[in-house]
């Protein structure tokens, strides 16, 4: 048994090295032909340059595209984590079927092929006399990155102690001014997580983008998609994806720190709370 454990474990190890390599290996390879000199990407290769990186940022079509992503995968993750809020404090409040029934409407997104997401919504903003734009594509990115704010944000508000929150509403708290001194902070760690989903997942969205963008104001992965077919631009595309690599690696270690950090402060937060909360034997009188 001892064998077949040792066995076992060595096993999960090698897939899961293995499994990493075959995530990292293209993004590895993209780096490097990012700073080859030839202007194809095969091997061997060329030589060592940076000039791809110059021409890339000289190209206003392609920083365009990458900053209008960027705003728009910015805006949709500060709309969606807002909304996961809401719709996960209103799903505390549900049980039985109801529970059941909300949540199946508000996570089917998640299972509803994109290219159909995006006919409908192209079809139903043309009934109501709008066309593309890029308000179009921060609504219909929302409506797909919701049930991941809503899959983060549950999980942690239902890890709170609901004795804190009616504790400080019989001290005399409003129930926004309970959500906001004791639910909130609590939940930064959610809230960080959520966002960062949400940005991914907008700026790396293609099909609902490709429908809803106005015509001449292309996201990134449209202009990729176009751009990756004309052999003069491909090696500025490859430059700035191994920027946007490297600036998303940059954000996931800064957010997961981040992360951590406010763990650590908020369980000493929240031993408080509740130490204060417990020793308080007068109740607080809202001035009216």
């Amino acid at each position: 048994m001892k064998l077949v454990g040792r066995f076992g474990t060595l096993s999960l190890n090698l897939y899961f090295w293995l499994f990493v390599a075959f995530l990292f290996a293209p993004l590895v390879v993209l780096v490097i032909f990012s700073m080859n000199n030839s202007m194809t990407p095969t091997l061997p290769l060329s030589g060592f340059t940076t000039k791809w990186f110059h021409q890339a940022f000289s190209n206003g079509e392609l920083t365009g595209a990458v900053v209008r992503s960027a705003a728009i995968a910015l805006t949709t993750a500060v709309f969606a984590t807002a909304l996961g809020i809401m719709a996960s404090i209103g799903l505390m409040a549900l049980r039985g079927r109801a529970l059941t029934f909300a949540i199946a409407a508000l996570l089917l997104p998640l299972v509803v092929p994109y290219i159909s997401l995006a006919v409908g919504l192209l079809i139903l903003l043309q009934t109501f006399g709008a066309g593309p734009s890029l308000t179009a594509v921060v609504l219909g990115h929302a409506v797909i990155t919701l049930p991941f704010a809503i899959l983060v944000l549950l999980p942690r508000l239902r890890s709170l102690d609901p004795a804190m929150n009616e504790a400080a509403l019989d001290l005399g708290a409003s129930a926004f001014g309970a959500f906001r001194l004791i639910t909130l902070p609590l939940i930064v760690p959610a809230l960080v997580s959520s966002g960062i989903i949400c940005f991914v997942t907008s700026f790396d969205e293609f099909a609902i983008a490709s429908f809803l963008a106005p015509s001449g104001q292309p996201t990134y992965p449209i202009f990729l998609y176009a751009s990756a077919r004309t052999p003069a631009l491909l090696p500025d595309v490859i430059a700035i994806g191994a920027i946007v690599i490297a600036a998303s690696l940059l954000l996931v270690v800064i957010a997961e720190a981040g992360r951590r950090w406010a763990e650590r402060r908020l369980v000493g937060a929240g031993a408080a709370v509740q130490s204060a909360l417990a020793e308080a034997s007068v109740p607080l009188i809202a001035h009216r």
